[in-house]
This record gives structure tokens, sequence and C-alpha cells, in this order.
């Protein structure tokens, strides 16, 4: 076999090894996935604190969030709803001057 037919096999081959990696997840139930509450209302000691990743950590898992962040006060931001998300923004002296879910 030359050396194109050979790297031309070896290029179809791996072509059809890829393909199912391409394909999407098919859903076989239609019961809905639990959605993480994320409740805000729960942090208002946190509203002035000087942010640090313990902070966070804290501030999640006290909002009941599967994810948090910090947004600095000149930091720009996807608009993009998360349900179980923790934002929490900053002033410019690096304090929480807000949390919010979403």
């Amino acid at each position: 076999m030359s050396d194109i037919r050979m790297v031309a096999a070896l290029a179809a081959c791996a072509g059809v090894l890829l393909l199912p990696a391409c394909a999407q997840p098919q859903m076989t139930s239609t019961t809905p996935l639990p959605q993480a509450q994320c409740d805000a209302t729960r942090l208002q000691n946190v509203v002035g604190q000087p942010a640090s990743a313990q902070l966070v950590e804290a501030a999640r898992v006290q909002a009941g969030a599967t994810t948090a962040r910090m947004v600095r006060h000149d930091q720009m931001v996807t608009k993009e709803y998360m349900v179980g998300r923790l934002t929490l923004w900053l002033d410019a002296q690096g304090r929480v001057r807000e949390a919010n879910c979403g």
C-alpha cells in the first residue's frame, strides 16, 4: 500500500472514530433536573466585608448556591442567568456592596 493510500485510510478511520463524540446526548427522561436554589436574602452579614476566597465560599454555602463569583466594580460580566449562581458585587475598595443570585 502506498504512503498516500495509508494516510487516507488512517484519516478515514479517525473520522469514523470521532463521529460519536459529536453526537448529541439523548434525554431518556422527561423529569426535569433539580435546580439549585440560591437565596441571597440570607447574606446581609456579607455586605461590607472585604472580599476573599473564603468569604465567597462561605457565602455560597450560606445562600445554597452551586457556584459563586466575585465581580469587581469595574469588571465586565456576561448577562446569562444561572439559577444556582451567587454573585458578590464589590465596590472600589474590594468590599462586598451587594449579593444576588442568577
